[in-house]
């Protein structure tokens, strides 16, 4: 059940491809790849297992770690492609992103889905992830639910919706996990530090179809809680 104030921001999701937004989204992207990319230095491994599964045309799931309030879309945006078709559809707290009409027409500019926390699977958000999901498109998810205030551990238990999504839509999934986006917008900062070291390691692909999205809620979850920490222990090691 959605509080008023939920309601009333989840109404202000509009993801039709307008005009002005399939202009912008080039200028967009470009702007969080200088910051990224050119005010910053990044170092990316494993790249190669996500343009492989973009590149089959298949619905794409990814998951990470959520260190920073603008992981997404500064950080992804640097392997996301160019306009407004290749960039992923991302579920954002609704409460947060999408609670007065300006932040909803930005968020939406960004392809941000508004999700209520506590108001379970059957709500517009989720049923709009697996319709774009079964579509063809991506999706990505911070499974920790919020943005973990130790950064260097991932929050668990993770939260279940994005196993949901396993099972409906059967997609192909990428998780990733990333360091440096908490020293580029540490908790409380209001502009962006420059001159940081980033870092995005990306695991193989897993193909959900081949068993994976047959097992029950509890298993996906617990298997990507034990990829996304192998992934951070392999990262740390760096």
């Amino acid at each position: 059940m959605m509080t008023p104030e939920e309601a009333a921001a989840v109404g202000r999701f509009r993801p039709e491809p307008t005009l002005r937004r399939r202009l912008g989204a080039p200028i967009f992207i470009g702007l969080c790849r200088v910051l990224i990319e050119g005010l910053n230095h990044l170092d990316m491994e494993g790249r190669e297992h996500f343009d492989a599964a973009r590149a089959t045309g298949r619905p794409l799931l990814t998951l990470s770690n959520h260190v920073s309030l603008f992981d997404d879309p500064w950080l992804v945006a640097s392997f996301m492609g160019h306009n407004w078709k290749q960039a992923r559809w991302c579920a954002t707290d609704a409460l947060n992103f999408f609670d007065t009409p300006l932040k909803a027409r930005f968020f939406g500019f960004g392809k941000g889905v508004p999700i209520v926390r506590g108001a379970g699977l059957d709500q517009p958000g989720m049923d709009f992830l697996r319709e774009r999901l079964r579509a063809g498109d991506w999706v990505h998810v911070f499974p920790e639910g919020g943005r973990s205030r130790e950064p260097e551990h991932l929050r668990t238990p993770l939260k279940t919706g994005f196993a949901h999504l396993i099972k409906a839509t059967r997609p192909l999934v990428v998780l990733f996990h990333h360091k440096g986006m908490e020293k580029v917008l540490p908790i409380g900062a209001k502009l962006p530090h420059i001159r940081q070291h980033l870092s995005v390691r990306f695991s193989e692909v897993t193909d959900s179809a081949d068993g994976l999205a047959d097992l029950s809620i509890e298993e996906i979850t617990a298997w990507a809680e034990r990829e996304l920490l192998a992934l951070e222990a392999a990262h740390r090691g760096r």
